[in-house]
């Protein structure tokens, strides 16, 4: 467990010592702030923050990639990997390590929004239920998309290339899942039962309506295991591409 934490510091101090951390939270709150700015803070409107955080998958499905790239490209590339492989840690140690660090970083991503609710505080009456379970929400969500970046991260040295890999992958779960279920139910007949079958398979798998119930204060059991069997399906198969690169 200490090889795993220390592994964790490493990649957290690392990520806040890198301009890409700080470029990162600079876009997370510029994004955030014109929500709350938009949707939330509005004269005569209903003092509730729940649009805030139901649409941030809009802007983490581009930056959680720029997070994770680095996390076993940049191992690759300067030859440290090895060098982890040798000492007294196993594959999986450096996987939860290196998960554990990027999801601390994102932790205090996300605990930076927290100045957009005070503001509201300070003018309405916001319930505070809502705000709870959407953070919770958002925790799951980002486990997930860290994970899935730290896949494609174990998979090239490349960190662009895991980075393109990861948006596309989220850009697909965020945004193309919703519209084309949306298109499906517009343009095919409801008749058809697999077009009906397809169009719920594609709304499960979008992250948008898991992420609405946690906005309104609704905590589903079906939308944490969606995030949590999407986050161990994806640290399952970084630890595969771990443990494949030893026999290469």
């Amino acid at each position: 467990m200490s090889q795993t934490l220390a592994i964790a510091r490493r990649e957290l101090s690392g990520l806040f010592y890198s301009p890409i951390g700080y470029i990162v939270l600079a876009l997370y709150l510029l994004f955030v702030g014109l929500l709350f700015a938009l949707m939330v803070f509005q004269p005569g409107q209903l003092a509730d923050p729940g649009p805030m955080f139901q649409w941030n998958h809009l802007i983490l499905i581009f930056l959680v990639p720029f997070m994770t790239m680095s996390l076993f490209s940049e191992e690759y590339r300067s030859g440290r990997m090895e060098a982890l492989r040798t000492g007294p840690v196993t594959e999986l140690q450096i996987v939860l390590g290196k998960f554990l660090g990027a999801m601390a970083f994102y932790s205090a991503l996300i605990a930076s929004s927290f100045v957009f609710v005070i503001i509201l505080s300070l003018f309405g009456r916001p319930d505070y239920m809502p705000v709870l379970t959407s953070y919770f929400g958002l925790l799951l969500m980002g486990a997930m998309m860290v994970a899935i970046g730290l896949f494609f991260s174990a998979c090239t040295e490349h960190q662009i290339l895991a980075a393109m890999s990861s948006c596309v992958t989220l850009v697909t779960l965020g945004i193309l899942c919703q519209g084309v279920a949306s298109l499906l139910s517009i343009y095919i007949r409801r008749s058809w039962a697999w077009a009906g079958w397809i169009q719920h398979l594609l709304n499960y798998l979008a992250i948008e309506p898991q992420m609405a119930n946690f906005a309104r204060g609704v905590i589903d059991t079906e939308h944490v295991v969606y995030f949590l069997s999407g986050t161990f399906l994806f640290l399952f198969l970084t630890y595969v591409v771990i443990e494949s690169r030893k026999w290469r």
